[in-house]
């Protein structure tokens, strides 16, 4: 249960303001039929999440969860690093 609960909070931060975010909002006022569209996106993310989530099992069992933690949290710091200096305006987002 604490796995669900931490994923949970988890991903719905880090969606805050992603561009997912913005194609459900653009879904749901389309088609104006929350239901639908919340199951669709949420299918969705299940879909694209499997395959980073076996990933990370597979990788769990080969390596230490902290090293595992602190390559993450280096990949993190560098897209934070990146974004706070521009680095996005000039890749495109």
């Amino acid at each position: 249960m604490e796995a669900f609960l931490i994923s949970t909070a988890v991903v719905a931060l880090a969606e805050i303001g992603d561009k997912t975010r913005v194609a459900a909002v653009a879904l749901a006022a389309q088609y104006q039929a929350p239901f639908p569209v919340i199951s669709g996106t949420t299918l969705g993310m299940m879909i694209a999440n499997v395959p980073a989530v076996l990933l990370g099992e597979g990788i769990a069992h080969r390596m230490p969860v902290r090293l595992v933690h602190g390559v993450a949290a280096a990949i993190f710091a560098v897209l934070v690093l990146a974004t706070l200096l521009g680095a996005g305006e000039h890749l495109g987002f």
